[in-house]
């Protein structure tokens, strides 16, 4: 029988097919991909990771129902978003306890769930206490066995992906991109999928993606004030969506790690070669970054807050 052919169409299905069956290698459903460090720069299998948080992902069989209990994390950020075979995300919990997963719920046979918890990556008794929190995350049922994942025609799957990525730069918010069929948009929905799948929808953290074309020089960006209820990040990005390795080994920032100005502000430096800057981020040509805001207050959401810009840094200041 030959291949799938892939279009606008059907692209969210196969790359959200796709996805799960690189999340369930090696464990297979119904069992944790658990994150237990920032992962190897070589291991990228989705585009525009974050590395602010661990990630914990279990692809389930959600035709008999699945209970999965999340712990008690006394105040640090988690959430587990149920993402469907066709990209989108009716399920966003947070809370400790037991949840019941149901296809009818999830609105497909297969599901992934995708947990974040913030961490320090720099703390190592921090990572240890995230790694005793994933431990706690307890899944009951999902079935067992590999993911079926179907026949696609490659090239055109990647044609489609290609094309769904150049139709989104320049896009710079993905607001309506992620979440329940009810709470996307359909262009939004297919750009996210595209350029930021698993992705979650903005009330729970906002992604504000600059991608200004600026070439390879000296920057920086300034962050005060930032309205959000539990942390933001910048991370970086080459031309294609990946961190690339670099002299400092660094690819994010964030408000946890991140170095404060007196003021409380915090200066983040661009450049090729940053060295002696606090909070630096070396920059390749086609760079890129995301600011993330997670659970962003309400000025964030309407609009009434802009995010700053990187300004070039002048000769005498560098």
């Amino acid at each position: 029988m030959p291949a799938t052919k892939v279009t606008v169409r059907s692209f969210a299905r196969a790359e959200s097919d796709l996805m799960f069956s690189r999340l369930a290698a090696g464990v297979g459903l119904g069992a944790w991909n658990h994150s237990r460090g920032l992962k190897s720069l070589d291991d990228q299998p989705i585009i525009r990771q974050n590395r602010d948080t661990l990630y914990s992902s279990a692809v389930i069989d959600v035709r008999e129902d699945v209970t999965l209990t999340l712990p008690d994390t006394a105040g640090r950020y988690i959430s587990a978003f149920v993402v469907s075979q066709d990209h989108y995300g009716p399920l966003l919990l947070r809370d400790a306890g037991p949840h019941v997963l149901t296809r009818d719920a999830i609105g497909t046979d297969y599901a992934v769930i995708l947990v974040r918890i913030l961490v320090d990556p720099n703390d190592a008794i921090d990572v240890l206490e995230v790694n005793r929190l994933q431990d706690a995350i307890v899944l009951e049922g999902g079935g067992v066995g590999a993911f079926p994942l179907p026949e696609y025609d490659e090239a055109s799957q990647a044609e489609t992906r290609d094309a769904l990525r150049t139709l989104g730069r320049g896009v710079a918010t993905y607001d309506h991109a992620f979440g329940t069929p009810a709470e996307v948009d359909p262009v939004m929905h297919l750009l996210g999928t595209a350029g930021g799948w698993g992705g979650l929808p903005e009330y729970e953290a906002t992604y504000i993606s600059i991608d200004e074309g600026l070439p390879v020089a000296d920057y920086r960006l300034r962050l005060e004030d930032v309205p959000v209820d539990a942390f933001w990040s910048v991370s970086l990005y080459n031309a294609a969506g990946y961190f690339e390795q670099n002299t400092l080994g660094v690819n994010s920032i964030n408000s946890l790690t991140a170095v404060a100005d007196d003021d409380g502000g915090v200066t983040i430096h661009f450049g090729a070669d940053p060295v002696g800057h606090s909070n630096a981020l070396p920059i390749m040509p086609g760079w890129n970054y995301t600011l993330r805001l997670y659970r962003p207050q309400q000025s964030v959401l309407d609009g009434s807050w802009v995010p700053p810009r990187p300004e070039p840094i002048p000769t005498d200041e560098r």
